[in-house]
């Protein structure tokens, strides 16, 4: 009897053991199924904070002259004379062409000795006049010859001027077009006057930027075959932006004294600015591209959330979102392929 009872109990203690080893056993290869069909995946992450970034953009302009004219005729005249050397510096209100003025001055002339008679007429009838030995309306036409003359000398003296073709402001004259001797006419130039110490730099940026640009600000910029970094003022801002390319056109100041700089030369401008509020900015590895734009991860309780975001301005390093994340979380920046929506990931490096 005693034996059978010992043999019940060790029965007993041998299938409790094997259930214990059995649910065990089990338990064991659930955590190992877990920790095979979910691994943790270490990444690196950045936290999202409020940002004033500087960033650089670059774009292409081409320079002008400051002032820059053709020089031409405004009268048909013979040329009798060329006043200066090509490439050479002239100063304003400097005599660069003549033009033949014979008969204008022969008329000038005869007017003037006939606006000398009739002002010794008019004096005479005024006499008259005023003791009634003549009538308003004689002496009125004797008055009105005077005045006729004398704006005929003033149209005589205008065209006298425009035989005399002049600097309209200081500056570089470029080559000559017409030789002494050659007649000249309104449509055909004659030279051209570039005033290059300054230059003009004219160049155009997307609208986003327009509230970063305003007068004052410096930039700088290089032209091809110099690696100088040359500088300049912007002077003027368009007003309006144009609705067909959606740009602003700007336009900078740059001094050229040492002539080291020519117009009609291509630019590379580059504009450095400072985000007037603070905005995210985060590293432009932790996007990841897709069919709607760009995602982020999002690592909230140590699993991947996957967010879609919206981007603006980009520097080299990082981009300003405007929506998809808040201040605070947590985005994935390393080993985002191996990731997917619920993965376990663990941030052993935030920067």
């Amino acid at each position: 009897m005693k034996k059978s009872i010992i043999l019940y109990i060790l029965a007993g203690i041998f299938i409790t053991a094997s259930v214990v080893k059995i649910f065990m056993n089990r338990q064991k290869s659930h955590a190992l199924q877990s920790t095979i069909s979910s691994p943790v995946i270490l990444a690196e992450g950045f936290i999202v904070r409020d940002t004033v970034i500087n960033y650089e953009l670059n774009t292409i302009g081409s320079m002008r002259a400051y002032e820059s004219v053709d020089i031409e005729s405004e009268i048909s005249k013979r040329l009798v004379s060329v006043n200066f050397e090509e490439g050479t510096f002239v100063k304003k209100g400097t005599l660069l062409f003549k033009l033949d003025d014979a008969d204008l001055k022969a008329m000038f002339e005869r007017l003037i000795i006939q606006e000398e008679l009739a002002s010794q007429n008019e004096q005479r009838n005024k006499t008259l006049l005023e003791k009634g030995g003549l009538s308003q309306q004689v002496y009125d036409k004797v008055l009105n010859d005077l005045l006729i003359l004398q704006a005929d000398i003033k149209l005589i003296n205008v065209d006298l001027d425009k035989t005399e073709i002049r600097a309209p402001f200081s500056g570089k004259i470029g080559l000559r077009y017409v030789s002494e001797g050659a007649f000249v006419t309104p449509d055909r130039i004659l030279t051209t006057l570039q005033d290059i110490k300054k230059l003009r730099i004219d160049f155009s940026i997307p609208e986003r930027y327009a509230y970063s640009i305003m007068s004052g600000m410096k930039i700088t910029f290089t032209i091809s075959g110099n690696s100088r970094l040359f500088s300049a003022t912007i002077k003027a801002v368009q007003p309006n932006i144009d609705v067909d390319t959606r740009n602003i056109r700007i336009m900078a100041i740059a001094d050229n004294t040492d002539e080291l700089l020519f117009p009609g030369s291509s630019v590379k401008v580059f504009l450095n600015f400072q985000e007037t509020e603070k905005s995210i900015f985060v590293p432009s590895q932790s996007l990841l591209p897709s069919l709607k734009g760009y995602n982020v991860y999002i690592v909230h309780n140590g699993k991947a959330l996957m967010s879609n975001v919206s981007t603006s301005i980009r520097t080299k390093e990082n981009v300003q979102l405007l929506e998809g994340v808040k201040i605070g979380d947590t985005l994935v920046m390393t080993n985002l392929l191996k990731i997917k929506p619920g993965s376990t990931v663990k941030i052993i490096k935030l920067n």
